[in-house]
């Protein structure tokens, strides 16, 4: 089914123009003509090139598999070119779009002139990176070197049950993800309750918040069957510099779009964030929030943080802009948009 959905009503309050909004001509828009529908493409390239951490490692690989006309690998080196160099302010995303529906049209997956879901074609995408540069490692167990999906986005993890009454303990599973994926009607009813059990928000909260939230409803029985019940532990292995969180709607009619934009934190520790850590270094990693792909009324856009400059752009397909970034107690309002598929870096 569709990861992100339509999150329905209950934002039209926020959706403001601040006045500090401007444009900014150095960002470059992406082209979506009528009929094309490729805002979701464009959200996951303007994610892909303004993630510093990407776009430089990107910039050093240069030798790669390539199937020519259906290359995602050239597509992206020569829109990344553009970025760079062209004096255009609105590039077109054609030559991508062509590679990823010839890539995937056995599938029937991401084909021209059709809407399709932004947070699997930003997995997609990746994955077909690893297929270009690291081809003969298989997707769930690459240690490569310069395979940049599995060294600065992969998630590599592993799930087991402990039963704290009989002490059997279920077989490890071990599995790899670039997108955390967390129900937002679980995120709102654990926000209700942490809220309701301390005096104000506290740094740890949010990741804490987004752990709970993933373990409810996750149950499993004790694997000797002692008539427990038990909630799966999930334990970190290495130390992405780059964690994506995805937020899943539930129906297409949500009334909860408020209540999850006041329950998002900027501030991510990953040692909050699973039951475990194993490595230091990730367990005293704090990651900011600076990319947010959003889908609000059939169309998706992208806020970032730019580096260069500190400050956040909103790139809604060939229209760029400058935009205020308000605060309310700790947490964020992301104006214009519902949030559905977030980015923090170190």
């Amino acid at each position: 089914g569709d990861l992100l959905g339509s999150p329905g009503g209950g934002l039209q309050g926020l959706i403001t123009t601040p006045r500090t909004m401007a444009s900014f001509a150095p960002s470059k828009g992406l082209s979506n003509e009528p009929g094309q529908n490729s805002c979701f493409l464009n959200s996951a390239l303007q994610v892909l090139w303004h993630l510093d951490i990407f776009r430089r490692s990107f910039r050093q690989l240069t030798t790669h598999k390539c199937m020519e006309d259906s290359c995602i690998f050239c597509a992206l080196k020569s829109i990344f070119a553009q970025f760079q160099f062209s004096s255009e302010r609105v590039l077109p995303s054609d030559v991508l779009r062509s590679a990823l529906a010839k890539t995937f049209q056995d599938e029937q997956r991401f084909q021209l002139g059709i809407m399709d879901d932004a947070a699997e074609c930003f997995e997609n995408l990746l994955m077909r990176i690893h297929f270009h540069i690291s081809a003969e490692t298989r997707e769930d167990i690459c240690t490569a070197k310069h395979c940049i999906p599995h060294q600065k986005f992969a998630m590599t993890l592993f799930e087991q049950c402990v039963c704290n009454s009989c002490g059997a303990t279920s077989d490890p599973l071990p599995f790899i993800q670039m997108v955390h994926y967390i129900s937002t009607t679980s995120l709102c009813n654990q926000a209700v309750r942490m809220l309701e059990c301390r005096e104000k928000p506290t740094p740890d909260m949010f990741g804490e918040l987004l752990r709970n939230a993933s373990n409810m409803g996750d149950l499993r029985n004790c694997p000797s069957n002692c008539g427990e019940v038990l909630r799966i532990r999930r334990v970190l292995m290495n130390s992405p510099e780059i964690v994506s969180i995805g937020l899943v709607w539930d129906s297409d009619h949500s009334d909860l779009a408020e209540d999850v934009i006041h329950s998002l934190g900027t501030c991510l520790r990953l040692g909050d964030l699973f039951y475990r850590v194993t490595e230091e270094r990730a367990r005293q990693a704090e990651l900011y929030l600076v990319g947010m792909v959003c889908y609000y009324g059939k169309h998706y856009s992208t806020f970032f943080f730019q580096t260069k400059i500190r400050k956040w752009m909103y790139f809604d397909d060939a229209h760029v802009k400058e935009v205020s970034y308000p605060r309310f107690g700790g947490y964020v309002c992301y104006l214009g948009s519902v949030c559905v598929h977030f980015h923090f870096v170190g």
